[in-house]
């Protein structure tokens, strides 16, 4: 092995010294390895803790995640039960309108037109046998044919489905509360330069007044119904059905049977809401509370066509069944 002798002077001294080259150059090697297997292994313990914490936040994210979808499931599957049960009521209900229609044309207008071919018969005997006519008889003729004027005119009012839209919501409502097939009569308030600028609100807003209408005629035994459309200082549109009736407790269970989730179907569709009070008072208030964006919100529904908008099917259903509370 090779060697060498080096002279080092140190304060006026001098020193031999001998050194091996390759022992020296082996010795810096071994710190310089291990110098770097110890910054090694400090790094991948760093990565490897870093990991572990990385592994451990995506596993609470993934079951919070997991909760969450459990629980958007669940209401999804309670939602599409409340569909169903829905929707089946709506077509018992359908059923029965149906028989209730047969019964009333046969009982109601075919009676009145029964009678009035009897009296012009009579006439009609009476002329051919020149004897005197009664002026009376043609009186009660005319009256008999207008009554069944009325009692069709109402009975199509109930069946076909009124076009509402937005300029002409005002006079549906005050035509709604005109007309004589009520018991109890009605007045609205409204002002006159109230605007709404979406006919699919404003189809569902009046849906949901001739549904509370309904329900106060069945149910109430009011001296009075109010309904009252009108829109807050926020912007808020706030439609009323209110009655002086027996209130909620004596009205039994009608008051919150199917029109009352009809009518809270038609608020949700246009991001509403919709509430059934008795104040200590006495009576009912049926309140519906359209926010400020839900008007845009369900103009925009229409025209994208999503899930939220009201299905054609789903309403038809519901216009018929709410034409079938009517007689019931």
């Amino acid at each position: 092995m090779a060697s060498e002798t080096r002279r080092i002077r140190r304060k006026g001294l001098a020193f031999g010294t001998k050194a091996d080259n390759g022992a020296l150059r082996g010795a810096n090697e071994e710190r310089q390895w291990a110098a770097a297997g110890i910054v090694d292994g400090t790094g991948r313990t760093g990565a490897a803790r870093a990991l572990q914490r990385s592994s451990e936040d995506l596993r609470q994210l993934v079951k919070q995640r997991t909760r969450q979808l459990r629980k958007a499931r669940e209401k999804l599957k309670v939602e599409t039960e409340r569909r169903r049960e829905l929707e089946n009521k709506i077509l018992e209900v359908s059923d029965r309108e149906q028989q209730r229609l047969a019964q009333e044309l046969h009982d109601g207008l075919c009676q009145h037109l029964t009678a009035v071919a009897f009296m012009a018969r009579s006439v009609a005997l009476r002329l051919k046998n020149h004897r005197v006519i009664d002026a009376a008889d043609i009186d009660k003729i005319a009256e008999l044919v207008n009554k069944a004027a009325t009692d069709t005119r109402n009975l199509s009012r109930t069946l076909h489905r009124v076009d509402v839209d937005a300029s002409n919501l005002a006079p549906a409502l005050q035509d709604l509360i005109d007309r004589e097939m009520w018991k109890t009569p009605c007045r609205l308030e409204i002002n006159p330069s109230f605007r709404l600028d979406n006919d699919v609100a404003a189809a569902q807003l009046y849906r949901i007044a001739r549904e509370a209408v309904i329900n106060a005629n069945k149910h109430a035994r009011a001296r009075q119904i109010v309904v009252k459309l009108e829109r807050s200082r926020r912007g808020e549109i706030i439609l009323s059905v209110c009655d002086d009736g027996v209130g909620l407790r004596s009205a039994g269970n009608g008051a919150r049977g199917l029109g009352f989730q009809i009518m809270n179907y038609r608020a949700r569709q246009l991001g509403g809401e919709l509430k059934i009070v008795s104040p200590k008072t006495g009576g009912t208030r049926v309140i519906c509370h359209l926010p400020r964006m839900a008007s845009r919100f369900a103009k925009d529904r229409r025209h994208l066509g999503t899930s939220r908008a009201v299905r054609p099917d789903v309403d038809q259903k519901l216009r018929a069944s709410e034409s079938g509370r009517k007689g019931e």
